[in-house]
């Protein structure tokens, strides 16, 4: 009782706020776990406003099929009608917790909770396993987007998580997928380099770009290296075919990035070179 009864005023001292990560379970292999398990309520709370309401007159389950033509010819008719009430009240149970029942749209001040509701499951989802790359790109993706995330953070805050992966995806050698986080990661600190050129007074030099240009071929290299080595212990095959198709297609998209990036520098640069024999020639 006693420790329930102070837990709240030192939750609240701004002096002695820290991270809480009960039980250890942020990075550790059981929030691995819990990040991919967080990807099914994330995805719900996002179509949770473009969902249609449901009337009584609708009836999206009785629908006609091939499979449910064989089914009432290998099952007698009173067994198939059984069944087919059960499934229908299994689907209906199943999406009653998030069907809307107002005809009317959401308001923006619920549009808002339930923007405010996503962001901050990713990041729940983020601290739970900063390397995953889905989480991770969805987490930075809400914090550039003014009209999605509901914090005033946007480049800043985004610059920050993204230097924090790449720190964190760097040090784990037992796995080739946190490379591909920190690659990511590197990729979208190059693309805020991008477009703060379009300010008029650009913080980023191309000199500056360079070298994160440099540290996403270390985060390529060492996805290589790591990967190469999974080929030789087996430990690619221990992953489903899904995972393995996953890994492939995002090192392809990093590939194109990174080529897209090196070529963008190359513009920049050949325009500031030409801006400074103008302005030497005037």
């Amino acid at each position: 009782m006693m420790c329930a009864g102070v837990s709240r005023s030192l939750a609240t001292n701004d002096e002695i706020k820290a991270p809480l990560n009960p039980f250890g379970i942020n990075t550790s292999p059981y929030g691995e776990v819990f990040a991919m398990a967080m990807q099914g309520p994330i995805d719900v709370y996002w179509h949770s406003t473009d969902r249609q309401s449901h009337t009584h007159g609708d009836h999206p389950h009785e629908s006609s099929s091939p499979d449910s033509h064989r089914e009432s010819e290998s099952h007698p008719p009173q067994q198939q009608q059984s069944g087919d009430r059960a499934r229908v009240f299994l689907e209906g149970l199943a999406t009653a917790s998030t069907a809307r029942t107002n005809p009317k749209p959401a308001s923006p001040a619920h549009t808002r909770y339930i923007r405010r509701q996503i962001e901050n499951k990713l990041r729940f989802a983020y601290q739970l396993d900063p390397a995953h790359y889905a989480n991770y790109n969805a987490y930075h993706f809400f914090l550039t987007e003014p009209k999605l995330g509901t914090r005033p953070e946007l480049t800043p805050g985004a610059a920050k998580l993204a230097q924090q992966t790449i720190d964190y995806c760097l040090k784990k050698n037992d796995d080739p997928r946190p490379a591909l986080t920190a690659a990511a990661a590197t990729e979208n600190l190059l693309e805020l380099m991008f477009n703060d050129q379009l300010n008029e007074k650009p913080h980023f030099t191309t000199n500056q770009m360079r070298q994160y240009l440099k540290l996403l071929d270390q985060c390529i290299a060492q996805y290589n290296a790591i990967s190469n080595h999974w080929n030789r212990t087996g430990n690619w095959s221990l992953l489903s075919d899904q995972r393995r198709l996953e890994c492939h297609d995002r090192y392809t998209f990093i590939l194109q990035v990174r080529r897209a990036s090196e070529e963008t520098i190359q513009r920049l640069e050949q325009k500031r070179l030409a801006t400074s024999d103008v302005s030497s020639a005037n």
